[in-house]
């Protein structure tokens, strides 16, 4: 079985678990691309005890490059002041990337740190921003698996909204992945912006 099926299977079980036994607040749905590549997100937020779990499935579509599934919960609390946002988690990786031709697996289970700041609670409130938020994951050697030594990961993105459960957004995401095979340049790496929509719920 291909790894990215494996992954796709874990990330159905997971979530189906975390909405049996926790009330959903609030859900997301993005759809972003770019002239090569396509990136999509479903993201759910928690409501428990003092605090609050942000869970996440996405995906990395780019036939030339990449195509990975991402799997993502962390713990998160207002910190600092008001709008302020950080949290702390896991994200899993799965799938393919193309490095000289050949398809390597990507396997890796990576520390995430998140920070997000609500634009609607400073002077740009009267411009229906979204938050602006930062993440970053990092899977060194031991969490990674596979054909993979290393994963490195940032995502920034923001937004504005057009109507209240719709949101044109702009999305930055670098990916870097070190690959176990015999070449000697063996980090395949992109930097690459995307322009989406995105569904609140």
């Amino acid at each position: 079985m291909k790894t990215w099926l494996k992954m796709a299977i874990a990330v159905v079980f997971c979530l189906s678990v975390l909405t049996d036994t926790v009330m959903a607040d609030d859900f997301s749905f993005r759809l972003s691309a770019n002239p090569k590549a396509l990136d999509t997100a479903i993201e759910g937020g928690f409501d428990i005890p003092d605090t609050k779990l942000m869970t996440g499935i996405s995906g990395l579509y780019d036939s030339d490059d990449f195509r990975l599934l991402f799997l993502n919960g962390l713990i998160a609390n207002r910190i600092l002041m008001d709008g302020l946002t950080g949290g702390f988690g896991f994200k899993g990786v799965g799938g393919e990337v193309e490095k000289y031709s050949v398809d390597e697996n990507v396997l890796n289970l990576g520390l995430m740190a998140y920070i997000s700041y609500d634009l609607a609670k400073t002077e740009f409130k009267d411009y229906s921003l979204t938050p602006l938020s930062v993440s970053f994951c990092l899977a060194p050697e031991p969490l990674s698996f596979a054909d993979t030594r290393k994963f490195l990961e940032v995502i920034a993105e923001c937004g504005w909204k057009f109507q209240d459960q719709t949101a044109v957004v702009l999305n930055y995401r670098y990916i870097e992945i070190d690959l176990d095979n015999p070449y000697k340049n063996r980090e395949k790496s992109d930097s690459t912006g995307y322009l989406g929509l995105k569904f609140f719920f």
